[in-house]
């Protein structure tokens, strides 16, 4: 039996290891999610700026965890998927920031530097998508799934 410290992959020299930490679009996400939470430890609290705030990191935060999750997959539909989840979770952060603008919890100058992060990172994430789906095509796989067709045997409802 080998021994597990001889088991590891094989990488070229001077190269770090294969990971999701080494993408750049997953390397943004946590720091943008990081400039978040330290933001809103500046924050005047009250209930709604609470319950904000705790949506607000949870969308933050996963970004970045559904980047690394769907890099971990082995198709491509997974991981198409995880990354769409993460754009529409950097979206959903997108929104919350400008619901904070717009009650005066955060200046319009934070929330407009974070805007920008944040559509910087939809864009290659959108950009990621659209590789995932086409490597898919030239390989001859399916990436969505075939619409499902409905039978419905039972008689209308009247008015």
């Amino acid at each position: 039996m080998p021994n597990q410290q001889t088991c590891k992959p094989a990488n070229l020299p001077n190269r770090p290891p294969y990971s999701y930490r080494n993408l750049e679009v997953w390397q943004s996400a946590p720091q943008i999610a990081a400039e978040i939470i330290l933001l809103l430890r500046r924050v005047t609290r009250d209930a709604a700026v609470d319950e904000i705030t705790h949506q607000l990191i949870r969308a933050a935060g996963s970004v970045g965890a559904n980047i690394a999750e769907g890099h971990g997959r082995y198709t491509f539909g997974a991981h198409r998927h995880h990354l769409s989840i993460a754009k529409g979770s950097a979206c959903e952060t997108d929104s919350w920031l400008d619901l904070l603008r717009r009650i005066d919890a955060i200046s319009e100058q934070q929330e407009a530097e974070l805007h920008s992060k944040l559509t910087s990172l939809v864009a290659v994430l959108t950009s990621k998508i659209l590789s995932l789906e086409a490597r898919a095509k030239q390989a001859g796989y399916r990436v969505r799934e075939e619409p499902a067709v409905y039978y419905v045997d039972d008689p209308p409802i009247p008015d």
